[in-house]
Formats: C-alpha cells, structure tokens, sequence
C-alpha cells in the first residue's frame, strides 16, 4: 500500500493549518470574568432559595415519570441545576457557591435533627438500566 503524496501532502497542510487556527483562537481569546465568593449569608439565602422550591420540584417530577425513580431524579436535579445557574448569574456568584450552599444546608438541618424524615431527597438513586427500552 503506497501513500500517494499528492493527497496526502494537501491532507496534512489543511490538518496543521486547522490545528493553528484553533490554537491562535483558544490563546486569544478572553477569559470569562471572575466571579466572586459567596458570604455566609448569601449561602444561607442561596439555599434557602433552593429548598422553598425542592417540593413542587418532586411533585412535577413524580407526575412526569410515575414509577421511574431514574428519570424523576435526572429531571429534578436538571431543575435544581438551572436553577442553581439563575442564582448564581443573578447574585454575581460562583455556581459551586451555590451547590456548596444546598450541601451545607442539607447537613445542617441533618445535624439539627438526625430522624427526621428526608424531605430533601439528599440520597442518589441506585445507577441501573432501565427496565424498559424505546
């Protein structure tokens, strides 16, 4: 099998050049500004925020998926995410101040009392196929 130069020269010309556009792009190109650290007392507000709105979360999502643990636990933490991005767009905060906020929260009102029932829905649900498919 010989290597026919006269495509492959053009072929390796058109990769290399493609490979310094993308570089001179990437090193040009701005960073996203910095944001800054949340306040404990933002994180206590962020969470709170987010815990108002976990029950209508789990009502909606019980509804859409009857029966499908999987599927209601990827569409409300979809929800919660998308949430968690507006808060922190919103506050001019980092997003892992955000989630870091809902974890505190969980544990502190775990902590505060240990048998209450979990309304949070702070566990995950076991990874497994479905039982039915498409």
């Amino acid at each position: 099998m010989a290597i026919d130069l006269r495509t492959s020269v053009p072929a390796v010309a058109v990769t290399f050049g493609c490979m310094l556009v993308v570089t001179v792009r990437t090193a040009l190109a701005p960073s996203p500004p910095a944001r800054r650290i949340a306040t404990a007392e933002e994180r206590i507000e962020l969470a709170e925020a987010i815990a108002t709105q976990e029950k209508s979360w789990t009502n909606e999502t019980t509804q859409n998926f009857p029966a499908d643990n999987w599927s209601q636990s990827d569409d409300f933490h979809g929800r919660e995410y998308r949430k968690v991005q507006e808060l922190a767009n919103e506050k001019g905060v980092r997003i892992e101040d955000v989630l870091r906020a809902i974890d505190e929260d969980i544990h502190r009102r775990k902590a505060k009392n240990p048998d209450a029932p979990d309304l949070r829905r702070a566990r995950a649900v076991p990874c497994k196929p479905r039982p039915f498919y498409d």
